[in-house]
């Protein structure tokens, strides 16, 4: 009789542990399902926000790039009052795009890109103006030729005195001209990533242009500005900045790059470059080479 007893008495508190265990273990499973929800709606999150740090990087990045380019619209004015007027224009446009960037949250790069494409339209407008302005100047540049012939003509009815002072200063002009700098050995070709010498537009990464500064016993040594002017086959003047203007005998000229050549009255052998960024075309191009406002020597090279 006491054996029944405790046989009925130990049911129900197994039946008791048999509960509590099923009730752990959905609790814990639950808990693992929310810590893995938690933890993917956080990770989400955080990619959220990386991308949106993405953007809002690149935003003023773009900003920057405006503020830039109107820079470059600036240093552009002549005094063509017709082509300021223009470049005003493209200012205005600049400086309401940089007021949209500042005022608008982008949470996208699509709009980002929208952007972008705009710099590059005003860019492509900003090279167009440097073909007019470099136009500009060669107009100018005969006016002043022609200005010159006029005042020769004049100087003929001059005085002895003046005649022996132009003399003078001739043969001033011929010393000048004996002391200035000389080149050979001219050569400009394409070149890939590899500095291989090629003639294609699709591989060109650089147009390299080298030559030898001849020796020069009564050339001034010290540190020479050397330029080069490449010129495509439709005549626009390949130029990486809007700043790339130079004065020679003639007037101010756009010039494609420079470097500082350390003269010091031997044959100096130098390079300058200028890196591709998608404006060359096919056909043949010119290479100018200038110092101290005077031309050093020309060349060529072909792209297909």
């Amino acid at each position: 009789m006491d054996n029944d007893n405790m046989t009925t008495g130990a049911r129900p508190e197994a039946s008791s542990s048999k509960k509590l265990t099923r009730i752990l273990i959905g609790l814990t499973t639950l808990l693992v399902i929310l810590i893995i929800v938690l933890g993917w709606l956080l990770y989400d999150r955080k990619q959220e926000a990386i991308k949106l740090a993405e953007v809002t990087s690149e935003k003023f990045e773009l900003i920057r790039d405006f503020e830039d380019l109107s820079h470059e619209y600036e240093l552009l004015r002549t005094d063509n009052d017709s082509m300021n007027a223009q470049l005003e224009a493209r200012q205005e446009e600049i400086e309401k795009l940089i007021e949209e960037l500042q005022r608008t949250r982008i949470n996208n790069a699509a709009t980002i890109n929208q952007y972008r494409s705009e710099l590059g339209t005003l860019r492509d407008v900003l090279k167009s103006y440097i073909v007019q302005v470099d136009s500009l100047n060669q107009a100018n540049i005969m006016l002043r030729k022609e200005n010159v012939e006029v005042r020769q003509q004049a100087a003929r009815f001059e005085t002895e005195l003046r005649q022996e002072r132009e003399i003078k200063e001739d043969l001033s002009a011929r010393v000048e001209l004996g002391s200035r700098l000389m080149v050979e050995n001219l050569v400009a070709v394409p070149i890939n990533r590899r500095g291989r010498e090629i003639s294609r537009i699709g591989r060109t990464e650089q147009v390299q242009v080298c030559f030898t500064l001849k020796r020069n016993a009564i050339a001034d040594p010290g540190m020479r500005e050397l330029y080069i002017r490449i010129k495509r086959p439709d005549q626009l003047v390949l130029a990486t900045s809007a700043n790339n203007i130079m004065m020679v005998d003639e007037g101010p000229l756009v010039y494609t790059a420079s470097r500082q050549i350390n003269y010091e009255n031997i044959d100096i052998d130098a390079c300058i470059y200028y890196d591709d960024d998608g404006s060359l075309i096919p056909g043949t191009y010119i290479v100018e080479v200038y110092t101290e406002g005077y031309l050093l020597g020309t060349t060529d090279f072909s792209l297909r």
